[in-house]
């Protein structure tokens, strides 16, 4: 990749081609930059000329409107990666399993086990990643933004309010530009030997053949001693009024979707026999009932029916709604 790449501009951009679920209408404008300075430099000018605009990385748990998005999208492949003994300073654009790869060859691990997830290191940063034990932001030293004003500032771990699939990234409307990672010291042979492990089964119990944005709903968690939701304005934000409390009698702690206080979206939706529902070209995936999947022509209108049947169902059952992990641009 040349270093001196310019900014790409695409008019009338059809937003399918920058997500995984291979959905969505028309953007205005697309901007493609290739460093964390060009990122500053389309983001300082959508502020001054007032236009709506969104930063994404590969788009992995968006779900775009059939109407397309009224502004401008801005595609971060910022791509630079700098060692220095077991630490790594990384651009918010970098693939993440590119990153684990390279990690990999220095001999430095931790995040292997994410090997396979479509994420950008931005991504995994603003959406809390984690998979099989291990949580991304537990090897984040520090980040640096950009404000709603423009001002660079540099946010340590605990700044970050990091949670189960959130950030203060999901709060406020702050621009990564890099990471700071600090890694575990261990050998190419074992790092190599997690990733495989990892990707098997990710690969057996995901659909990863088909177009989708990941798990569509997110795990929450209840206080069974109030019989409420956990109040973690977070979580709470993602439930409706009507579903602050649940019905008793219809979940107890010997169902197999409740575990440890948590309610498993993916186990709940195949109990309710739910896999194999569709509507139009979307479809609940037969091998894991948490994704939705694009059987080739899925709409954002089939996609979003299709989360409103599931919680329909899950409401009248159990009394409550499955909050989103995927985000809906409009």
């Amino acid at each position: 990749m040349c270093l001196n790449e310019k900014i790409e501009v695409l008019k009338k951009a059809n937003l399918k081609n920058y997500c995984t679920f291979k959905i969505g209408g028309v953007a205005k404008i697309v901007f493609i930059v290739h460093s964390t300075q060009q990122l500053y430099k389309v983001c300082f000018m959508c502020e001054i000329h007032m236009l709506k605009y969104k930063v994404i990385g590969l788009g992995a748990n968006l779900l775009f409107d059939d109407y397309g998005f009224n502004g401008v999208i801005i595609v971060n492949k910022s791509h630079k990666i700098r060692f220095y003994k077991n630490c790594v300073f990384v651009d918010s654009g970098v693939n993440l399993s590119n990153l684990i790869l390279n990690c990999c060859n220095k001999g430095l691990g931790g995040i292997e086990n994410l090997i396979g997830i479509p994420s950008t290191v931005g991504g995994a940063v603003v959406n809390g990643l984690g998979a099989f034990n291990v949580d991304f932001a537990n090897f984040v030293e520090y980040v640096d933004c950009l404000t709603e004003n423009g001002q660079q500032i540099r946010l340590k771990n605990s700044a970050c309010r990091f949670g189960y699939r959130t950030s203060i990234f999901k709060q406020k409307n702050y621009i990564l530009l890099r990471v700071k990672l600090k890694l575990n010291v261990s050998n190419f042979k074992t790092i190599k030997q997690n990733m495989l492990i990892a990707f098997q089964k990710k690969s057996a119990t995901q659909p990863l053949e088909n177009f989708s944005a990941g798990s569509v709903f997110k795990r929450f968690f209840i206080d069974t001693k109030n019989k409420q939701f956990n109040s973690n304005s977070f979580i709470k934000n993602n439930i409706t009024k009507n579903s602050i409390c649940y019905n008793e009698n219809n979940i107890t702690k010997n169902e197999k979707f409740f575990e440890a206080n948590q309610i498993i979206p993916a186990k709940i939706i195949d109990k309710l026999g739910l896999k194999g529902l569709s509507v139009g070209g979307a479809m609940v995936s037969t091998k894991h009932a948490g994704f939705i999947i694009n059987t080739g022509n899925a709409t954002s209108k089939d996609v979003k029916t299709l989360i409103e049947l599931i919680n329909q169902k899950v409401q009248l059952v159990y009394g409550f709604t499955l909050p989103l992990e995927i985000e809906i641009v409009k």
